[in-house]
């Protein structure tokens, strides 16, 4: 295996030699994108641009960490809020909680290695939304535990704290009428 390994590398390397950084990634991303594309498909090495590929890829991990932070951001400042403010309880609120753990479960199907991460970026989302709602609300930060108070199954849990399994109906009525 090891030589293998070191087979690879070395043709990477002899690869990235022989082929430099492609000028269409600069000019034309969407054009260098297709052109990778059909390299691909016809298996064609010699077309790869190894350097900026590597580097796309790379982002595209970036990315998709960044999309689930995000997104636990926008979940957990809404939690939060319908935790700590129920006499402000809205629509808008409840449709949010509702489709930021919709989105968020979906993601984690989709993708589920990120299901990974998310003990890395749990706390750092919490931090910030404990942030944002202390700005939003007038709460002070105090006010909201330093440590994430939710687990990862609670959060996306559509029974939890906001019960978004209700019909919307029914939850327009509830909000409408008063809590």
């Amino acid at each position: 295996m090891i030589n293998r390994v070191e087979k690879l590398s070395s043709l990477k390397v002899i690869i990235t030699n022989f082929m430099p950084k492609s000028p269409l990634y600069e000019t034309d991303f969407m054009d260098w994108l297709t052109q990778q594309k059909l390299a691909l498909a016809s298996r064609d090495i010699t077309a790869f641009d190894w350097e900026n590929l590597a580097e796309e890829l790379d982002s595209m991990g970036i990315s998709e960490k960044n999309e689930l932070k995000n997104r636990l951001i926008i979940l957990l400042t809404h939690l939060l809020k319908w935790q700590y403010q129920s006499s402000k309880r809205s629509i808008g609120w409840f449709t949010t909680i509702a489709n930021q753990r919709d989105d968020l479960q979906d993601i984690l199907n989709e993708k589920p290695s990120l299901k990974q991460y998310v003990p890395d970026i749990l706390p750092k989302s919490y931090r910030n939304a404990r942030r944002e709602v202390s700005a939003e609300t007038g709460l002070v930060l105090s006010t909201f535990s330093e440590i994430c108070p939710y687990d990862i199954q609670e959060i996306l849990n559509p029974e939890f704290l906001c019960n978004t399994t209700d019909d919307f109906e029914r939850a327009i009525k509830v909000i409408k009428n008063g809590l």
